[in-house]
């Protein structure tokens, strides 16, 4: 496991005290979300965000900002990720520090009560086949329950790297290692970016030793950076 934290937010998280953040150097960076479907977009506040960290002389050595899509079940892949990429180039595109666009693809929030592991499989590898189209580069697949429950896995649903959500102090289910956990969440070690593992709500959680707060937020989704290779693989996966 890698010291490096990133949180990711959204407009309804706590505001940021910006310098206070990132004075810290073991928080990494930012990942935001952009869109959801073709219903939501929340450019405005997040050039307004990004627009700290671009100034900061840390950008691109050991802070990065990312960007995330929320996947709607019911509207085309293909047609999200353009939307996305559209509301990513208003705000200046992806820049040196950037990291890969992540996909995030959950259960909440969902018209599509009941999805089927094709449909959840189909409509992200359209997002990510896109992606890819436009950017050169692959998405990170963000997921938990969800992928889980329907055996959903990484390099079917086109996605270079995963994001893991658990909200636990170890990374493994139960009786299982953590491989046999990352296999059931359809990915592997060697391509985990980040562990999830705070949440802005509920009870706090995550490993021994790490923060369950962030510096000038407080409680928010909190990342562990466990990609192999740690600063120096963010440096090349960034933009």
């Amino acid at each position: 496991m890698s010291d490096g934290l990133i949180v990711d937010l959204y407009p309804l998280d706590r505001p940021v005290d910006w310098p206070v953040y990132l004075a810290d150097r073991r928080w990494w960076g930012a990942i935001f979300k952009l869109t959801q479907g073709l219903d939501y977009e929340y450019s405005a506040w997040a050039k307004r965000q990004r627009d700290h960290l671009l100034t900061s002389p840390r950008y691109g050595v050991d802070l990065f900002d990312g960007w995330y899509h929320y996947l709607t079940f019911h509207q085309p892949g293909e047609i999200q990720a353009e939307r996305f990429w559209t509301y990513l180039e208003k705000i200046g595109g992806e820049r040196s520090g950037t990291l890969p666009a992540m996909v995030d693809v959950e259960r909440g929030g969902q018209r599509v009560a009941s999805p089927t592991k094709n449909q959840v499989t189909g409509i992200t590898r359209k997002f990510c086949d896109r992606y890819a189209k436009l950017s050169g580069r692959s998405a990170t697949i963000y997921g938990g329950e969800l992928l889980r429950a329907l055996g959903c896995k990484r390099e079917e649903m086109g996605g270079g790297r995963s994001a893991v959500a658990l909200y636990a102090s170890e990374l493994h289910g139960k009786g299982e290692s953590t491989a046999q956990f990352l296999a059931r969440t359809g990915t592997d070690l060697e391509h985990t970016m980040l562990w999830q593992t705070c949440a802005a709500e509920g009870a706090p959680t995550g490993p021994f030793g790490y923060p369950r707060e962030a510096p000038g937020i407080g409680r928010v989704d909190i990342n562990v950076v466990i990609l192999p290779g740690g600063l120096e693989s963010l440096r090349a996966l960034a933009g």
